[in-house]
């Protein structure tokens, strides 16, 4: 009895391993799984920082193209 429940409890331990085998390579190595999460989500947050810093650039740009494009419109019809 004690050998078949230790058998069950190997095979358990070694489906979790196959399913998540990247979860606990880094959990071995000090990691967790918060630490994770919290690394995705700083990852995450610089990642949509930078893509609305470049598209207030952008936007910013573009309106000051309109501009000068106006600027030099009103001059040339004069």
């Amino acid at each position: 009895m004690i050998i078949k429940l230790l058998i069950i409890g190997i095979v358990l331990v070694a489906g979790v391993a196959l399913i998540y085998p990247y979860d606990i390579i880094q959990f071995s190595k000090g990691s967790t799984l918060q630490e994770n999460a919290e690394q995705g989500f700083s990852n995450l947050k610089d990642t949509s920082i930078n893509e609305i810093g470049n598209s207030l650039v952008q936007n910013f740009q573009k309106t000051g193209n309109k501009i000068e494009n106006t600027i030099n419109n009103m001059f040339a019809r004069t």
